[in-house]
């Protein structure tokens, strides 16, 4: 065993299954497998790899020796039985998806996968009956009844095509306790009454008992009523009702309305409760016209109202009952079933997301709901997409599979956590955009798994799973996002750039800006240096009009030059950024900020024109800028401006004072007669400073050096008015400064 060997085997086999080079995928993982045969990863990934390459055989081998290392994994039967299908071996196929579920079951929330695969075994061989039982019991215990009464008449037909009739009667029987009146039920049992008995007398084959899941079946009644649970709608209307029954005796809470409505309120809740139907909304409306408002009464009233097909003023009364969350689910929920029954998709899916956007909200982080409430406010047609209205029905069904089954909150809960986690190197993902598509429920299990490899850090396993969540949906960008984690988790940063950038582009051209730009973002915090990606970061920015966020990224660019010594390119990302600057919020704090910038460059290029044109622009956006006239000052000084340089000084003087910091007068000219100590005018203002708030020993410092100065370039008449001033202040050796005077004449 080569330990080297079979890393770089399986680095290669995962390159070339990323470029979708399968059968250099297969050469790679067979010698990964030929190194470690007993690796469930390699073998694993030597099955996906075959399947992908259509050699089906070898991909079934790969998978049953990966299986038999690990019996407790039901992905590995679940491809199994992927694998069986292709190859047409339905009844194979339907065997290893039920061994699928039944370790899905063994798993916390696993029901939901469960599900999957048996109706994966019913896809795959329609005569299996435990498929269809288990689906059965699944949807009772959902409180979905218009699909277990779908796979009643499913078993129904399957025991009288064996030639079981008592059989098919009882299920249909059973059908019609479910749905009362199925017009389909009732009809298909007529039929089996009154077909000739000796029409339905079991085969040689089919005779004696009942197979195992007919008996299974023939208990299901009894099972359902011991462990069936509400469904989601369900549990409101018992709550609404339980709510209503204590308000009765609440009639002083002005939340309930005035009294003589209790009345009204407890027929009602009678008559709900014994399904009369007609004589419950009579009552209920008679409370609402006496006043009484609760939530309740309007969310139970809405549900009749559906029932009597009267569906605009359910919503009506759906939005009255809105100001309790589990009620506006549950409305929305109702509705949409309600419309999915009529064949009306598109209406049906309106109401499926606007019941997921509350589900999703309610399990988000706060930092996350804004982005995630965006999401919801794209346009039905912006989801449906290239598919076009006829996309609405099979993304209603997959909303209707994620809300209506069991352990709704629980099963937002989990997936929140792991798309929380993806969020980090991107946008926050909403539920809806990780459910809009048909084959959600598979994608989300590879999804789920990929996840848990990552977390053992099994990285190849991750990424192959991530490759069999695309061949169900190709185009599902989480999914991409995914890819692009697990890269940057196996070092591969150039590879999950290049992922997330794809992703970004995407975004950008469905319109979605926002998301695009967090994509760009998590590129750029992954590789600042990426010139091309910040570029079209910032154009975005601009377009989507958020400019203070795209002179952030010019700023950014320009400094990425800078670094580079590109000093021109640096200069005219700043020259586009102050073409932009107006329309920011603060447009002049922005210009003053980017001209700095600029001159600063000049200065380092030792091109003190070109910089002193920039202070220039800069004094007159800001008057008071002290940094800018300073280096003005500067500047002229170097151009021998010496008069522009003091003209400078003294406009910054007066804005100083004014602002009433007579300190910093100090330290300012004090620094500039350090650093120009002949200076004559300088000497002169920080004397006269000095004077004027009674600095008298500073005063006569600066007063000495200022008089020598000017004998120095022979302004003697300066130089006696200056001996004088000293004089004045009456310091020790005020005698030698009156015979220097008399020497001066």
């Amino acid at each position: 065993m080569n330990r080297a060997a079979f890393a770089e085997a399986m680095r290669a086999g995962a390159d070339a299954a990323w470029e979708g080079k399968w059968e250099q995928a297969v050469a790679a993982y067979q010698r990964a497998v030929a190194e470690m045969p007993n690796d469930v990863n390699a073998l694993t990934a030597l099955g996906l790899a075959c399947f992908n390459a259509g050699r089906l055989e070898s991909a079934l081998e790969a998978y049953r020796q990966a299986s038999a290392l690990t019996p407790e994994n039901p992905v590995l039967f679940e491809r199994i039985g992927s694998t069986y299908e292709r190859l047409g071996r339905g009844e194979a196929a339907a065997e290893a998806y039920m061994a699928a579920a039944r370790l899905y079951l063994q798993q916390p929330q696993g029901i939901g996968l469960a599900a999957e695969r048996w109706r994966d075994a019913v896809r795959a061989h329609p005569g299996h009956i435990q498929a269809h039982a288990q689906l059965l019991q699944h949807y009772q215990k959902a409180g979905r009844v218009k699909e277990a009464v779908n796979e009643c008449m499913a078993l129904a037909r399957l025991y009288a095509a064996r030639g079981q009739r008592q059989a098919a009667l009882q299920i249909y029987r059973y059908a019609l306790q479910l749905a009362p009146g199925h017009p389909e039920a009732q009809a298909a049992l007529d039929a089996l009454l009154r077909a000739d008995e000796a029409a339905f007398t079991p085969p040689p084959e089919a005779a004696g008992e009942l197979p195992a899941a007919a008996v299974e079946f023939a208990d299901i009644p009894g099972v359902a009523e011991t462990h069936k649970r509400p469904g989601l709608v369900e549990r409101a209307r018992r709550r609404a009702l339980a709510a209503l029954a204590e308000s009765i005796f609440d009639e002083g809470s002005a939340a309930h309305g005035p009294a003589r409505s209790a009345g009204s309120i407890a027929q009602a809740v009678d008559l709900h409760t014994r399904g009369q139907s007609a004589e419950a909304i009579a009552a209920y409306e008679k409370a609402l016209a006496a006043g009484s408002q609760p939530p309740a009464l309007h969310f139970c009233l809405g549900l009749l109202y559906l029932e009597q097909m009267r569906a605009d003023e359910a919503r009506a009364q759906f939005e009255q009952a809105s100001t309790e969350s589990e009620y506006s689910l549950s409305g929305h929920f109702a509705l949409g079933e309600h419309y999915r029954a009529q064949g009306r998709p598109q209406e049906a899916l309106e109401q499926f997301i606007a019941a997921l956007r509350i589900a999703d909200q309610a399990g988000s982080r706060p930092e996350t709901a804004a982005g995630i409430a965006r999401d919801y406010e794209r346009p039905l047609a912006a989801w449906l997409g290239a598919t076009g209205p006829e996309g609405a029905a099979p993304l209603a069904d997959s909303l209707y599979e994620f809300l209506g089954t069991e352990g709704l909150q629980e099963r937002v809960a989990q997936l929140r956590s792991w798309m929380d986690r993806l969020s980090a190197h991107g946008p926050p993902l909403s539920l809806l955009e990780v459910l809009a598509i048909p084959q959600a429920a598979r994608v989300l299990a590879a999804l789920g798994q990929t996840q848990l490899y990552l977390e053992r850090g099994m990285t190849y396993s991750a990424l192959e799973e991530c490759f069999h969540a695309l061949s169900d949906a190709p185009s599902h960008l989480p999914t991409h996002r995914m890819i692009a984690h697990v890269l940057l988790e196996m070092g591969r940063t150039e590879d999950a750039v290049t992922k997330w950038v794809a992703v970004a582009d995407t975004y950008r051209v469905r319109g979605e800006t926002a998301k695009a730009a967090a994509m760009y973002e998590s590129v750029l915090r992954a590789t600042p240096m990426e010139m091309g990606v910040r570029a079209r970061l910032t154009a975005l920015l601009v377009s989507s009009g958020r400019i203070d966020e795209a002179l952030e990224q010019y700023m950014a660019l320009a400094n990425v030059y800078y670094q580079m010594a590109q000093m021109e390119r640096a200069c005219e990302t700043y020259e586009e950024a102050l073409q932009v600057a107006p329309r920011a919020q603060q447009p002049r704090q922005w210009q003053v900020n980017i001209l700095h910038e600029m001159a600063d460059i000049h200065m380092q290029r030792v091109d003190w024109k070109r910089a002193a044109t920039i202070y220039e622009r800069i004094r007159q956006l800001a008057p008071d800028d002290e940094r800018a006239r300073l280096a003005l000052m500067q500047l002229y000084y170097r151009l021998n401006r010496p008069d522009l340089a003091v003209a400078e000084l003294d406009e910054l003087l007066k804005a100083v004072r004014r602002s009433g910091r007579p300190e910093r007068v100090f330290s300012i000219l004090e620094q500039l007669v350090a650093e120009h100590p002949d200076d004559i005018a300088l000497q002169t203002r920080l004397a006269q400073a000095y004077l004027n708030t009674g600095k008298v020993e500073k005063a006569l410092v600066s007063l000495d050096r200022l008089g020598d100065l000017q004998m120095e370039v022979g302004r003697v008449e300066d130089a006696k008015a200056t001996i004088r001033a000293i004089i004045a202040l009456n310091p020790p050796n005020a005698d030698q400064y009156r015979a220097l005077l008399e020497q001066l004449g």
